[in-house]
């Protein structure tokens, strides 16, 4: 039985905590300039819905465009100098919005500088992922896998209030211009911090790109566990923002909320379990074999979503909510862990970049189809057959998860 280790221990880490506390920072800024949008569309009486749904396109695309590029990159270059890149890179696009957005009535002239935060984006997120094994030690890759997971999930709930708080306050152009500090500060710790980085070859022309994309690819699809943990990532996003989007619809017809506080304590009900969850299984996640941590948290997640279907009590669905939350952060937190377990140091970005191509596709995909599906099926009916649907999943999980038990084996040699 592999032992816990001690959040203490993986804090004592100075190189660690320096990204940890980086990642707190940036997370929570990023919801100050995405705060700021939104107020300045409904400030000026703009179509919230179509321009959101813009404004998260122009951020989604480049992931798909270049996310293959960013992990050769990732595998190629200097992850640290990296992500110091990125971050000043964005510190430039995010400082420089509201000086183009001269009328506040329209924000199509910051599509643009939006698209080119996503391509920074797409190029920090797998050095992010990548380098954590060339801080930490392998038994401690699924409680620091956990502590980025959790920092970033409780930034967002308190940068969605905060943003909206430094907005009515300071205004548009402070919440830019604090988004942009957040980077600056992101960009001070990963300077600090020392990361054990094996030397790699340099590219010699785009041959060498598509060459890499090639072989990260086939190594990729060659590797069955990799294609499990990549499908499974892609099935918590599908599935999360499915049920983020049916239930913003179930409170209005259900209970009939007018105002945004009582559904804003559910949503922030629920990252407080994703947080538990998350906690939870970076804790003790080495205790249970994998199957076991995969298939018992996606089938607590079914049976909640089912659970909230039928549920009258607004007090209920609350506690339902909160258990819903516990189950998907125990299912999600030990995904980017196992890969980095399974990848070598010299394909790992290109695995994170392979994830990150179907993770914004789960993300994108909903809001599609459960936005059509709202209009056409009572909303309790809909909620309950996504959570059957999440249930019948669950049984594929059990079946292909077994061939994760031998992660789960390595962790406890190693603990």
């Amino acid at each position: 039985m592999g032992q816990a280790v001690k959040i203490t221990e993986i804090l004592r880490n100075k190189n660690f905590l320096k990204l940890w506390i980086g990642q707190i920072v940036s997370a929570l800024g990023d919801r100050f300039h995405q705060m700021a949008l939104l107020g300045i569309i409904i400030k000026n009486g703009g179509n919230v819905g179509e321009e959101l749904s813009k404004i998260t396109f122009w951020s989604i695309l480049p992931f798909f465009l270049f996310s293959l590029f960013s992990g050769v990159l990732s595998d190629r270059w200097s992850r640290k100098r990296i992500l110091i890149g990125s971050d000043i890179a964005r510190v430039l696009l995010v400082c420089a919005i509201p000086w183009v957005i001269c009328d506040p009535a329209t924000i199509t002239v910051a599509y643009p500088f939006i698209f080119v935060i996503g391509i920074f984006t797409c190029l920090f997120s797998p050095a992010k992922f990548s380098i954590i094994p060339n801080l930490v030690e392998k038994r401690q890759l699924l409680i620091a896998n956990s502590l980025i997971a959790s920092s970033a999930l409780l930034s967002v709930l308190a940068g969605t209030a905060v943003g909206g708080i430094i907005f009515d306050s300071m205004g548009f152009k402070a919440s830019m211009f604090l988004n942009a500090f957040t980077y600056l500060f992101s960009a001070g710790t990963i300077w600090r911090l020392r990361a054990k980085e094996t030397g790699r070859s340099k590219i010699k022309g785009m041959a060498d790109v598509f060459m890499d994309i090639k072989e990260g690819m086939k190594y990729i699809f060659h590797d069955a566990r990799l294609i499990i943990l990549i499908f499974f990532g892609t099935i918590f996003w599908f599935t999360g923002i499915s049920f983020y989007v049916v239930i913003s619809d179930f409170a209005g017809k259900v209970w009939g909320f007018t105002s945004l506080t009582p559904l804003g304590l559910i949503f922030t009900l629920l990252g407080g379990g994703l947080l538990i969850g998350s906690l939870l299984a970076g804790k003790y996640g080495n205790r249970v074999k994998r199957n076991m941590l995969y298939t018992g948290s996606i089938l607590m997640l079914a049976f909640g979503i089912v659970a909230f279907s039928s549920v009258q009590s607004y007090t209920a669905a609350s506690c339902i909510i909160f258990f819903v939350g516990i189950a998907g952060g125990a299912f999600l937190t030990p995904i980017n862990a196992d890969i980095q377990e399974i990848a070598p140091d010299e394909l790992r970005g290109r695995s994170f970049a392979c994830k990150d191509i179907f993770m914004n596709a789960a993300m994108v995909a909903p809001i599609l189809l459960m936005g059509k599906l709202t209009t056409l099926i009572p909303i309790r009916k809909l909620m309950l057959y996504l959570g059957i649907g999440v249930f019948l999943v669950g049984i594929l999980v059990a079946w292909k998860s077994i061939k994760l038990n031998t992660i789960e084996e390595h962790a406890r040699k190693d603990a």
